[in-house]
């Protein structure tokens, strides 16, 4: 076995270590944070027990993970750098010959490796925890009801109104100005106990400010035991072309294998898929902005020698790097949806800008 083998089996062992611990301990203090405020608002409406806390908290922490992976990089590499430095491991290394790669190539390849594990395997588990902890919020009576569904085959909403239930099924949407133009509905109303009372099919319906119209319905009447058609049949809902568009605002309830089906359907239907599709982009781009942080981190604590440089100002200038980046990368992903950058550009810019920059600074270090 090399000496480099030895060595880059040490450095990873090192900041792995030193990344689980920091992701553990900033995963605690936010879920405490998270339970308090769940606290307060259960508080208020006197509804969740403790438990119901506690599960809301642990369904939360998954995409709270996925949020703070950067920051958890960050920090990390700045921990892990500064220990090496400070030890001065990095003196004995470069002393056999080794150079700066040598021991920071493992370590983007560890954090590059996770970003890609985040987005193929832990995003479809954080997709998941995610819809369930609204449904969970929404049965513990934390949150307002959401009564519709959208997926790939179409559009369900169920509504309680006096003394009835309403079910509506669509197979395919379509927006049309600023109404809903629905193919292949399907209308059932209940009873509160779920019993059958008439049911509605229509080719064609339009769903609009005054609410769901069916043209030639057919209609089962089980209380009469009848079937007719109507040329125009209306029925009063809340459902509407706004609440479906804010609903598309939450591309982080899907799985990263599900967006570019999802996309693609949206389009076809007539809707703005921006959003998801800049999304979609930006976890593409994940696992080299996970890269570009652990960057940043190394080039502001490996100075030349181990006692150059002030550490606290090491520090902070690490920390307004992370963020910098951070906030660039937001603002790059607005302007991205807005349609004045292309979201392939907006997406992996902040990447694809900060690396080469920070290896440049890292040779310079290297090389004087």
């Amino acid at each position: 076995m090399t000496l480099n083998v030895i060595i880059s089996k040490y450095i990873l062992k090192q900041f792995a270590l030193i990344f689980f611990a920091t992701l553990f301990v900033l995963t605690a203090v936010i879920m405490l944070f998270d339970v308090i405020e769940l606290l307060r608002t259960a508080a208020k409406k006197e509804v969740a027990s403790f438990l119901d806390i506690g599960v809301l908290a642990l369904l939360k922490s998954p995409q709270m993970i996925h949020l703070i992976l950067p920051f958890v990089v960050l920090i990390a590499g700045l921990i892990f750098f500064f220990r090496m430095s400070r030890s001065s491991e990095l003196i004995v290394m470069r002393a056999v010959g080794l150079s700066v790669w040598n021991f920071v190539m493992p370590v983007v390849l560890f954090v590059f490796i996770i970003g890609v594990l985040d987005i193929l395997a832990f995003n479809p588990i954080t997709a998941l925890t995610a819809r369930r902890y609204e449904r969970l919020e929404e049965q513990l009576g934390m949150t307002s009801s959401n009564p519709f569904s959208w997926t790939e085959e179409g559009l369900w909403f169920r509504e309680v109104k006096d003394d009835k239930v309403l079910v509506m099924r669509a197979a395919r949407v379509r927006q049309e100005g600023k109404s809903v133009l629905l193919d292949n509905v399907s209308v059932i109303e209940l009873t509160p106990l779920d019993r059958l009372v008439r049911q509605s099919e229509a080719a064609v319906g339009y769903l609009n400010q005054g609410g769901l119209t069916l043209k030639d319905a057919f209609v089962i009447d089980t209380s009469s035991e009848t079937t007719h058609t109507l040329p125009i049949e209306t029925f009063e809902t809340r459902l509407s072309l706004e609440r479906i568009l804010e609903k598309f605002d939450e591309p982080q309830t899907m799985s990263f294998w599900r967006f570019p089906k999802f996309i693609r359907f949206l389009e076809e239907s007539g809707f703005s898929a921006a959003n998801h599709r800049m999304y979609w982009h930006e976890l593409i781009a994940f696992p080299l902005f996970l890269v570009a942080m652990l960057m940043i981190s190394a080039v502001f604590s490996l100075p030349p020698t181990s006692r150059q440089g002030k550490i606290l100002i090491r520090v902070l200038m690490t920390v307004l790097g992370g963020f910098l980046l951070y906030f660039f990368s937001r603002i790059t992903s607005v302007i991205g949806i807005a349609g004045g950058l292309p979201m392939f550009l907006a997406a992996w810019g902040p990447a694809l800008v900060s690396i080469p920059l920070c290896v440049s600074a890292l040779l310079h270090f290297e090389d004087g």
